[in-house]
């Protein structure tokens, strides 16, 4: 095969230079693509966590490895890094790379001696669910009408304002919520969730919210998208315009969704 000097000999002299920006670009961004699986292996460190497949670092690069979805920012290297979900973002306080588990914190509670859950997490566009060691908290907020007892519901002290009074109940239905938000004349009810270990009957409503900065667990799984590719072992990452690639051992890549050959 010719090199790289002898296809420029060959060229015409009389091409415009943008044909030669256009021709290195081409060569160049081959050569990202050979390179890829070797990328995908390497890791880098944020404070004490380790960023590696399917989790890739937020820049400039042409090719990520692993989910759009899960790119994680390093602002400073010290600091715990952060991810951006629907709605909010989140501190990685751990990943576990053998049981496939991430620990969040909302930034918003993180280290607050009284956390206030300010909104939903919505999990169903992104390759991640729920993990079992997970249990939901629903919050009412600012409610103007105190609730009948005998009720499983938990006072948040330190959110009193005036009058209202905000509560907290564990593992509720919607619908109970919505009804219970309109029966008690509640500001707002926001659900979070929280590690079902820093749930335990004797907790006060302070206790649960204060809960909320141990953070919660999600496992991750492959996008639908990334299927065939996974399944035949080798690397699933996207360009910058989210276009799906698999990166094969030969050193082949694939973009139109097929899967890499298996060993002879």
């Amino acid at each position: 095969m010719p090199s790289r000097h002898h296809l420029l000999c060959i060229l015409s002299p009389s091409l415009s230079p943008v044909f030669f920006f256009f021709f290195f670009f081409l060569l160049s961004f081959h050569g990202v693509h050979s390179a890829f699986p070797t990328i995908c292996e390497s890791q880098s460190q944020c404070g004490n966590i380790s960023i590696k497949y399917p989790f890739s670092t937020v820049s400039d690069a042409p090719v990520y490895c692993g989910y759009p979805q899960l790119r994680i920012s390093c602002p400073y290297v010290d600091n715990p890094p952060t991810i951006s979900l629907p709605g909010d973002t989140y501190l990685v306080a751990k990943i576990n790379y053998v049981d496939e588990t991430l620990t969040l914190v909302d930034i918003d509670v993180a280290d607050r001696i009284c956390p206030r859950a300010s909104h939903n997490l919505t999990i169903n566009s992104l390759p991640l669910g729920y993990n079992s060691a997970d249990v939901n908290l629903t919050f009412f907020f600012n409610c103007s009408t105190p609730p009948l007892a005998p009720n499983p519901a938990r006072a948040i002290d330190c959110l009193r304002s005036g009058d209202n009074q905000s509560y907290v109940f564990v593992d509720m239905s919607p619908n109970k919520a919505a009804a219970i938000r309109e029966a008690w004349g509640c500001e707002e009810a926001v659900v979070a969730a929280v590690k079902r270990t820093e749930v335990t009957a004797a907790n006060g409503g302070d206790e649960l919210a204060g809960a909320m900065s141990e953070g919660f667990a999600l496992d991750w799984a492959a996008v639908r998208e990334c299927g065939t590719c996974k399944h035949s072992g080798e690397r699933c990452a996207f360009n910058q315009n989210e276009q799906l690639l698999c990166f094969c051992e030969d050193g082949s890549n694939h973009t139109d969704g097929s899967f890499c050959k298996g060993p002879l």
